[in-house]
């Protein structure tokens, strides 16, 4: 490629990364139920080219929900936070404009968003089963495997929120379950993941019992735990029997 090629290159694609940053400025400067919808639709229409439109639209409604969990959790437990932004490839994201008070507490509101995406893959596989749909079994399989990896026990997915609650040395085993995740696919995101938890664990692992903040009773420790590994176990099994039905046809 020659030298000019490359520079038009190099100006094309900072045009793009241009373009993105006002995007994402423009939606924050939006009203957050405003910039959720444009940020939904902009999700689908990547989707689409990669999956088609009606995978996407699917994709993006499971999203939507797992979010909702999210939502509907921190209002019960009284925290305040924005309307989720999709961001295509990664998900979508909430702000949380009031700190936890506790471990716990965070543990609730990270708990909401996978056990609403677990409904949501019970319900997408009963579908399947009513109408024999295949779209439906495969949204159902796509929502229980990005539940399970929202569930690994490490910082920034949510099952890191909830481990701490549980116990801390839980981040040890989420860490290296996405170390050898990476090793698999070689995928960047997984590598982020990776760094992050290992800041996590050298950052909190021999100071953090002696906040107040993860405080916590044994019945409370108890109680997400009964959720957390509730939830791995049903979409463990969910996904083990989606995968014999593809197996068997």
């Amino acid at each position: 490629m020659r030298a000019w090629q490359v520079v038009g290159l190099g100006r094309r694609i900072l045009g793009k990364v241009a373009l993105f940053i006002l995007g994402c400025i423009a939606m924050l400067k939006m009203g957050s139920t405003v910039a959720m919808a444009v940020s939904m639709v902009i999700s689908i229409l990547v989707y689409a080219m990669a999956f088609g439109i009606k995978f996407a639209i699917g994709f993006v409604l499971l999203l939507l929900l797992h979010e909702w969990g999210h939502l509907v959790a921190s209002r019960v437990v009284g925290l305040p936070v924005s309307r989720p932004i999709f961001v295509p490839f990664i998900g979508a994201v909430i702000r949380i404009r009031k700190m936890p008070v506790n471990a716990k507490m965070e543990a609730n509101v990270a708990i909401g968003g996978p056990a609403m995406g677990t409904l949501s893959a019970l319900l997408c596989l009963v579908f399947y089963l009513w109408t024999d749909s295949l779209l439906m079994l495969v949204l159902s399989y796509t929502a229980c495997l990005l539940n399970l990896f929202n569930l690994i026990p490490c910082d920034p997915l949510d099952g890191g929120r909830i481990a701490v609650a549980i116990t801390h040395r839980l981040w040890w085993l989420g860490s290296l379950i996405i170390g050898i995740l990476f090793l698999q696919t070689y995928n960047f995101f997984l590598f982020i993941f990776f760094l992050f938890s290992l800041y996590r664990i050298w950052k909190n692992v021999d100071i953090k019992e002696n906040f107040s903040y993860y405080h916590l009773t044994m019945g409370q420790r108890l109680a997400v735990g009964w959720w957390y590994f509730g939830l791995v176990i049903v979409l463990g099994i969910a996904t083990l029997y989606i995968g014999s039905i593809f197996n068997g046809q």
